[in-house]
Order: structure tokens, then C-alpha cells, then sequence
């Protein structure tokens, strides 16, 4: 008999192998639970989480819920926002059987993100009002930096009036506005600017996915001001690449681009450590405080699955010192 070895059989089996083990260590036993955690993994599933998300998410809650089942606690409805404080602490104290010590910062996060994120489905679905506000723990891992919107004021103000200063303008534009990735940037083609709908168009995404990119008014003028004004005076021959370099007129290698941004950062006198990459999470993260939701910030950055996107929620909770923001 042929035997699939493959690694998505391979992973296949281990994923059976782990919730045979998950239901074996901490059983369900109310009927309530087991729907709320299977109704937990399509709420996952339908919101475009990544499918190990959708696999073990839902067994940090079973986790929970077995839990709560251990002190007497079998319905929904007994549940408070304090049980998930209560659990968390009791994660704290516990000693990792492979390791021998106890659980990290980072492991016990992701309980935390489960039931973050089990709170906004019971309440979304109507099935409760109960919030599980338990902050995350300080981790080692470190977190993207982002700019306030002072310091993205300061970065267009540094960028002067002539040639170049008009392009790099429109390379903010396209990095921040757009929240593009350095290598899409880098390969945008004059013919990738949608005038009519005003729509960045994106063809090289990450993992060769295409993608449309609204531009807000200010984002479109700028890079509308550089390719009528600016670009002419960088050609030298036909080129279809919207950013030129200086000197010979060909497209702008997506490192000098890069270098570029560095330069208008020491410009603005911004002491963080910021690239382009900055600039994307810049504008996420602005987006996100604005009200935007999730779903729409995914799609606008052009992530594969929410769990990319999710770390924003994080981020506009990390305090920003720089004494002149909005």
C-alpha cells in the first residue's frame, strides 16, 4: 500500500496526534463548551486566520474552558471577566514538562491572544457581554517601531522642493500612504498608477500576489507632483519604472531607495531605528487607531492571513515618547 510521507501528511498526522492528546488532557466534558470551541475555529476560519491559528487557538481556549470546568464552571454564563485573569496567573505558575521550566513570557502570550480574541467572538456572535481585558506579558521578542504622525510630519517637511525633494515626497507616499513593502515599491512601472480611480496598482506582492492599493488624496498629489514635475528632469531615455535614480536615469535600485528613507530619518533628527518596513507598520498602526478595521488593514497591506495583521492591535498600545505628537 503507497503511504504519503509528504510534509503536509506529515503535519497532518501531527496535528491529529496533538488534539488526541489535547482531549485526552483536558477534556470537555459540558456540551456548551465543546460548540463554543469548534464555533471558536470557524469564527477563526471565516475571518482569514492562518490554518495553524484556526488548529491551536481553539485549543488554548479548550485549555481555558477545561479549566474553568475544574472549578465548577460549566456554562457561559458563570464566566467573568476575572476567570481569564485567574487562568493567566495560573499559567504563571506552571512548569514545562519538556523544558523543566516554567512557561515564557512569549509561550503564555498566546493564551492571552486566544482569549483576546474568543472575548470578540462571544460578543460579536451575541452570545455574551463578557470582556477578557488581560494584558499581554513583556516579552523578549522585540516589536516593530512605528512612527507617531508628528514624526511622519517631520519626515515629509525634511524632504525640500527640488528634484529629488519632490521624489522623496512621493517615495513617503508610496511607503507610508500606500504602505507598501521596499520591493514593491521598487518595481512600481508609471503605468501601475490608476489616475481615473487613483489606485496603486501592486504586481509583484509578496508570494507573486497582485493587489489594488487606494491612495489618499495628499499620497496621490504627491506622486502626481513628482511624475510631472520631477521624473522628467531624472530621464534620460524611455523607462517605464516610476522611480528613477539620479545620475543615469534607470530605475532606482530598491536599496538606494532604502538608503534614501535613511537619510530623510537623519534629516527629520528621528532617533529611532527606521527603514522602510517602518513606514509600513507607520501607517497600519495609524489606520488601526483611526478605526479601521482589521479585515480592511489586511487587504490593504496585502497580508495572507489576519495573524500578520493582528500584531497592530499590540502596537498602538506601546507608549510613544516623542512630546509633539497630535
Amino acid at each position: 500500500m503507497f503511504t504519503d510521507t509528504g510534509p503536509l501528511a506529515r503535519e497532518s498526522v501531527v496535528i491529529a496526534k496533538n488534539c488526541f492528546a489535547m482531549n485526552f488532557l483536558y477534556p470537555l466534558h459540558s456540551d456548551e463548551h465543546i460548540l463554543l470551541r469548534q464555533g471558536f475555529a470557524e469564527w477563526l476560519a471565516v475571518l482569514g486566520y492562518a490554518p495553524m491559528s484556526v488548529t491551536y487557538m481553539p485549543r488554548h481556549l479548550q485549555e481555558f474552558l477545561h479549566y474553568q470546568e475544574a472549578r465548577g464552571k460549566y456554562s457561559l454564563r458563570e464566566l467573568t471577566a476575572t476567570d481569564a485573569t485567574t487562568f493567566i496567573e495560573y499559567q504563571q505558575t506552571r512548569i514545562g514538562i519538556r523544558t523543566g521550566r516554567a512557561f515564557s513570557a512569549g509561550h503564555i502570550n498566546k493564551y492571552i491572544q486566544a482569549l483576546h480574541l474568543f472575548s470578540s467572538y462571544i460578543r460579536q456572535t451575541g452570545k455574551s457581554p463578557v470582556g477578557f481585558a488581560v494584558e499581554l506579558l513583556e516579552s523578549d521578542s522585540p516589536t516593530p517601531v512605528w512612527l507617531t504622525r508628528a514624526e511622519i510630519r517631520r519626515l515629509y517637511a525634511a524632504a525640500g522642493e527640488d528634484v529629488l525633494g519632490l521624489r522623496d515626497k512621493a517615495m513617503l507616499s508610496v511607503f507610508y500612504g500606500c504602505g507598501l513593502r521596499l520591493q514593491e515599491g521598487a518595481s512600481l512601472e508609471l503605468s501601475d498608477i490608476l489616475h481615473d480611480r487613483k489606485l496603486l496598482y501592486v504586481r509583484r506582492g509578496k508570494g507573486y500576489k497582485e493587489r489594488y492599493v487606494p491612495m489618499a488624496e495628499k499620497s496621490y498629489q504627491d506622486i502626481q507632483v513628482y511624475i510631472e514635475q520631477a521624473r522628467p528632469e531624472l530621464l534620460q531615455r524611455p523607462c517605464a519604472a516610476l522611480f528613477l535614480d539620479a545620475n543615469k536615469g534607470r530605475p532606482i535600485h530598491k536599496q538606494s531607495l532604502y538608503l534614501r528613507i535613511k537619510a530623510l530619518v537623519r534629516k527629520a533628527s528621528i532617533t529611532k531605528e527606521v527603514g522602510t518596513h517602518t513606514l509600513r507598520h507607520s501607517i497600519a498602526t495609524h489606520l488601526l487607531q483611526s478605526g479601521m478595521k482589521l479585515e480592511r488593514i489586511k487587504e490593504f497591506l496585502g497580508h495572507a492571513a489576519l495573524d500578520s495583521t493582528q500584531i497592530y492591535t499590540h502596537l498602538i498600545n506601546e507608549p510613544q515618547t516623542t512630546g509633539d505628537d497630535l
